[in-house]
């Protein structure tokens, strides 16, 4: 539903926030690399932990990084030192193009009170000349945390929630792709995905959200507009899609800051519904 953005905190730190928050060495903190599909680089910020969501994900599930059960993340984060009071900030090595807000609302769906996300990632921090440490060769072993789960499933959608919807009407679906993927004027990257979009499902792409010169999230203002310019409803319920689930939470994240804090994420996405014969699918530039 619609909020006041003024009453949302904010899911964002910026480079010299974390950097003053670094100096003061506080013990609950959490600092993932949350980077996704991109080279391993030399460096990280101080003592960055290497959040792969391919292996924090369901083990039997025919996608990868699908979210997993409860169990099997409290398991997954605990592994990685990471408790439920403490404080999480994730970046990306591409800055905030790619996972880092797939794993943000990923320990929301499981009720993490403090997660934040470096806006602009690491790119961000090195343009802030702030520094950073070289990446040991071998993985580092943490002291196993316990982590208590806290399952919102008001935050996930599933292809059983988008097929009712279809009739149902109950949310409108933001489709965070490139206008020419939802359309269908393109071949989808993945074999056996058929082109197209779910239909009644609007155009929303995640790259909008995303000041080019800057590489920073927009300005709240910027959102704001940039959602009446793509006539997205905010007097409704509201759920992102998008390739495999990952940008999808760039969306969902621009929508946090202006006060929509309970978008859900539509998990196996294009991947899923894409896949599926039997699923209803519509090409074009309409809903």
């Amino acid at each position: 539903m619609a909020g006041d953005s003024k009453m949302t905190a904010s899911a964002l730190i910026s480079s010299p926030e974390l950097y003053q928050l670094l100096g003061a060495r506080p013990a609950n903190l959490r600092i993932l690399d949350a980077s996704y599909h991109l080279p391993m680089l030399p460096v990280r910020i101080a003592g960055a932990i290497d959040f792969d969501i391919d292996d924090v994900a369901d083990p039997n599930a025919p996608l990868a990084h699908t979210l997993p059960d409860a169990a099997t993340f409290a398991q997954k984060v605990g592994a990685l030192g990471i408790s439920n009071t403490d404080k999480v900030v994730i970046y990306d090595r591409a800055g905030m193009h790619m996972a880092a807000s797939r794993v943000w609302w990923m320990f929301r769906v499981f009720g993490h009170a403090d997660v934040l996300i470096l806006n602009g990632g690491l790119p961000g921090w090195v343009d802030e000349g702030l520094p950073v440490q070289p990446r040991p060769d071998t993985p580092e072993p943490y002291t196993p945390a316990t982590y208590t789960p806290r399952f919102r499933p008001e935050l996930l959608k599933t292809q059983e929630h988008i097929f009712e919807n279809l009739s149902r009407q109950a949310f409108t679906l933001l489709d965070a792709r490139d206008m020419q993927r939802y359309s269908g004027d393109v071949q989808e990257p993945r074999p056996g995905v058929e082109s197209g979009h779910v239909p009644g499902s609007l155009n929303m792409p995640f790259a909008d959200f995303i000041d080019k010169n800057t590489g920073l999230l927009k300005s709240i203002e910027e959102i704001r507009q940039t959602l009446i310019a793509r006539r997205i409803p905010l007097n409704k319920p509201l759920a992102v899609s998008c390739g495999s689930g990952v940008t999808a939470g760039i969306v969902a994240l621009a929508l946090h800051e202006i006060g929509q804090t309970d978008v859900a994420i539509y998990d196996g996405s294009w991947a899923e519904w894409g896949a599926n014969p039997n699923l209803p699918k519509k090409t074009g530039d309409k809903p």
